[in-house]
């Protein structure tokens, strides 16, 4: 059997990923799976704040910033430099050091060509009020953070676009496989019984959340951190 248009269409990087979005959400409206949809139009219209992202949604920076060690009258100053993170338990500086995506897909396109060149820096500001606690991890009383943020490199957003498209490659491979040529964008509901849809719809829930990860830290202040522009002071 010849491959779906649709599928050859995103393979061969014919489309982009907000309309292979919108088309796999005609064919997961036909099979009434709330979980499904709920993914497409997360991954459309960004995530709510109450949401689990996914973890390819999530991403492990590193800190950097401004201290300086010693007394006001006489100390040593670095600036822009990694920041030691000492014997910060490890839930914390997950939590700490990670960038979490909720954009929908457009917005991060722009968000990836906005930050792709010049000197801005994608990430996060560390409140300030963190600042001693990272000095008191490192051990040092004589440690004073000026400043602290999180930063990640900009192609961890095009690694969002692809897990998306890998995983709605792998769907439609399956709807295919079920119902056969996926052009007209209709499944043949009537051809399955309502076992056979539902484990079809269990399969591609599979494809689709079996790397979710639970949102860590959901009560940590770090959870409302910006993403954005950081200085470098």
């Amino acid at each position: 059997m010849a491959k779906s248009k649709i599928i050859k269409d995103l393979a061969n990087s014919n489309i982009d990923t907000i309309t292979a979005l919108k088309r796999a959400k005609v064919l997961f409206s036909e099979l009434g799976n709330e979980k499904l949809l709920n993914w497409v139009n997360f991954e459309i219209s960004g995530y709510p704040l109450d949401a689990d992202l996914p973890s390819y949604r999530i991403e492990q920076g590193s800190l950097m910033g401004s201290y300086m060690k010693g007394s006001m009258a006489s100390h040593m100053k670095w600036t822009n430099v990694s920041i030691p993170l000492g014997k910060m338990p490890e839930d914390i500086k997950k939590e700490m050091l990670s960038i979490k995506f909720s954009e929908g897909v457009e917005a991060l396109k722009q968000l990836a060509d906005e930050y792709s060149t010049g000197d801005k820096k994608l990430g996060k500001v560390i409140p300030a009020d963190l600042f001693p606690a990272i000095a008191t991890f490192n051990n040092d009383p004589y440690m004073i953070i000026t400043s602290a943020h999180v930063t990640v490199a900009t192609h961890s957003i095009y690694n969002i676009f692809s897990m998306i498209e890998s995983k709605l490659l792998d769907t439609l491979l399956l709807l295919e496989k079920e119902f056969g040529n996926l052009d007209e964008l209709d499944l043949d509901i009537a051809s399955k019984s309502p076992e056979e849809l539902s484990q079809i719809s269990d399969k591609i829930t599979v494809i689709i959340y079996n790397d979710y990860s639970v949102n860590v830290g959901d009560n940590n202040t770090l959870k409302n951190s910006v993403i954005g522009q950081q200085s470098n002071d």
